[in-house]
């Protein structure tokens, strides 16, 4: 049996975030289907990788999270990894990596063998995948993150030139298809209408030939931007934030970036047309390099049109109402993130009065949490099984209903529905949650073993008469 890998190396902004959470969100399945997405490098984004193969002087925050502060620490770092390498991959399924900043951060050639060195005794076969999106269309996707980061500055364009790796295909790709082999590296192009369905995680699914995207669990897209006027509130604000001691100051900007981007999104503020032409003139001649090697058939390797950026400004001028407004929209969601905070304190204190048969405190807490976030669902479905186990079977029912209405993205909480229905004796109803659930998740062992038993029961219960019967009985 052939031992296979397939690296996704990015590039960023090509939705690879979305990939990374969608292949871990689904390591279950996948492992049904013969490959597996490895922890040992990184539960989710697997930034691993990219602080083993990085020069042993090279120090940043991605080495930061896996113990590097010092040259000295990248030699026990890598001896970690190796174990843990060797632990995990047996050999068995395909194992698929993903992590963006295998672009961003490989930029020598020594770099790149160093990764496939560590990789290389664990397989026969590792295939690079690789996601090209337009240099300038980057550059703009870029400059949200940059904010997201602490940034600063209103250039919306990185002050850059054609021979950066970072935007230079050519030299990059050269990197990967010298150390794995040309004929190992696929490339594909980030564009909507080339992507299969539209979507980086479907195409990448039929390239690899994973399976299709209605066999696994739907996890959308991650890491979007936001619209101009929130660039700029953000844009203004990191110049005032400050870290928290023992919080860097990524993790203090976290949790503000994510309320801007869910409350505000938005394509971002576009620098000029003639910018953004120029721009891309830089990496015209390295793009022609890629396209004679990877795509002959294609008159150019991105299409060339301009018309969405501004013919003359690409600034985003925010207002003072603008910015009232967003403080207003964020001291919302704070007061309701407190208030789920509550919520899940008051869910705790039932929890603990429960296990000390405190039953009257623990219903108690779980209505407080009830009465100050009405859509909390977990705070429906702890109080569903509590009433469950108290023989309040249709008080039950009701929680159940809820939690589900709340979260009907949650398999869980439809089989929990259809356990309290099935207590009820509505067989038809628990079948019907079970079955959603099932939907939700086919690999719950849970719901699918009670859909088949409720399925049965239905198979033997006997037909009610007809009414002429039932009467004259």
């Amino acid at each position: 049996m052939t031992r296979r890998a397939i690296i996704q190396i990015g590039t960023e902004k090509t939705g690879t975030t979305s990939l990374q959470a969608f292949l871990a969100a689904n390591r279950s399945r996948l492992a049904e289907k013969g490959f597996v997405y490895p922890r040992f490098c990184g539960e989710v984004n697997q930034t691993g990788l990219a602080a083993f193969a990085m020069s042993p002087m090279r120090m940043d925050a991605i080495r930061a999270q896996w113990g590097i502060h010092a040259p000295s620490d990248v030699r026990p770092m890598r001896e970690r990894m190796r174990a843990a390498a060797k632990a995990e991959l047996d050999g068995t399924r395909t194992a698929i990596f993903c992590n963006e900043h295998c672009h961003s951060r490989l930029t020598s050639p020594d770099e790149v063998e160093t990764l496939r060195r560590f990789l290389a005794p664990h397989f026969d076969e590792i295939r690079i995948s690789i996601y090209l999106r337009r240099q300038d269309q980057v550059a703009v996707s870029l400059y949200s993150t940059r904010l997201k980061s602490g940034g600063t500055e209103g250039d919306i364009l990185p002050r850059t030139n054609g021979e950066d790796p970072y935007f230079n295909y050519d030299r990059s790709l050269r990197l990967w298809e010298d150390a794995f082999g040309r004929e190992n590296v696929t490339v594909r192009l980030f564009d909507r209408k080339r992507l299969s369905g539209g979507s980086v995680v479907q195409d990448f699914l039929e390239t690899w030939e994973i399976g299709a995207p209605e066999e696994f669990i739907a996890t959308g897209n991650q890491n979007e931007s936001v619209n101009p006027a929130a660039q700029e509130f953000l844009r203004h604000l990191n110049g005032h934030v400050t870290p928290i001691e023992g919080l860097p100051l990524d993790a203090v900007l976290g949790p503000l970036s994510a309320s801007l981007a869910e409350h505000f999104p938005g394509s971002g503020a576009k620098p000029a047309r003639a910018a953004a032409e120029a721009f891309y003139a830089m990496f015209r001649a390295s793009n022609e390099a890629v396209r004679v090697r990877h795509f002959p058939d294609l008159a150019s390797l991105f299409p060339e049109d301009f018309s969405s950026y501004p013919e003359t400004c690409g600034g985003a001028a925010a207002t003072l109402g603008d910015f009232a407004a967003i403080a207003a929209a964020l001291q919302v969601e704070n007061t309701r993130h407190i208030r789920r905070l509550e919520a899940e304190i008051c869910i705790r204190d039932a929890r603990l009065a429960w296990d000390k048969g405190e039953t009257a405190p623990a219903m108690a807490a779980l209505g407080r949490a009830v009465s100050w976030l009405p859509h909390h669902a977990p705070t429906h479905r702890i109080r569903g099984e509590y009433l469950l186990r108290s023989g309040c079977a249709a008080e039950a029912a009701e929680a159940a209903r809820a939690a589900t209405a709340h979260a009907p993205e949650n398999f869980e909480y439809w089989h929990f529905l259809g356990v309290v229905l099935r207590s009820l004796g509505d067989l038809e109803g628990a079948r019907d949650a079970q079955a959603h659930a099932v939907d939700l998740n086919p690999a719950h062992e849970p719901s699918r073993t009670c859909l088949e038993q409720i399925e049965q029961a239905l198979a033997v219960q006997p037909e009610a008469p007809p009414a002429s019967v039932a009467r004259s009985a």
